[in-house]
């Protein structure tokens, strides 16, 4: 269990650690696989959400997915990347959470991801939680914990 002290510290200066659905890259289920090579080579991203017309989180769709989907991994097959739906070939499998879960389930997912996809009760995606985000708030507590806490080993 995480302490209070250290849940409050984490979430200081800046309470919001979520990346808003505004600022991530996404394809849409019924785009092509064309749309989103594209997308992934301009924002010079691995993996991205997948949303539907709903924008609620489908799945997951990435360079190595499109290349496996592709039969010819030696060069790309222009019509199947025309034809093929992101829908098709993308990964079911996504870590998310909901726009109000604890810092301990964040950490447990984050571990093995990238990012976390964030989401309403309702469905609706919120936006994501980088791996970044998370390391780069405990290397601030790591510098700063002394500076407001004397760190008392207890007995």
């Amino acid at each position: 269990m995480i302490g209070e002290k250290l849940k409050n510290l984490f979430n200081q200066p800046t309470a919001n650690i979520i990346t808003p659905a505004s600022d991530v890259a996404v394809v849409r289920e019924n785009d092509t696989l064309l749309h989103a090579i594209l997308v992934l080579s301009n924002r010079g991203y691995q993996t991205i959400p997948v949303l539907d017309e709903n924008d609620r989180v489908r799945g997951l769709i990435s360079i190595s997915k499109i290349v496996i989907s592709s039969e010819d991994v030696t060069f790309f097959n222009e019509q199947i990347l025309t034809q093929t739906k992101v829908k098709e070939v993308m990964d079911q499998i996504v870590p998310i959470l909901f726009d109000d879960s604890d810092l301990e389930d964040i950490l447990r997912l984050i571990v093995n991801n990238n990012f976390i996809c964030i989401t309403h009760r309702n469905g609706y995606f919120v936006g994501i939680i980088t791996r970044k985000t998370i390391l780069e708030r405990f290397t601030n507590i790591a510098h700063n914990i002394e500076s407001e806490y004397k760190l008392i080993k207890k007995l």
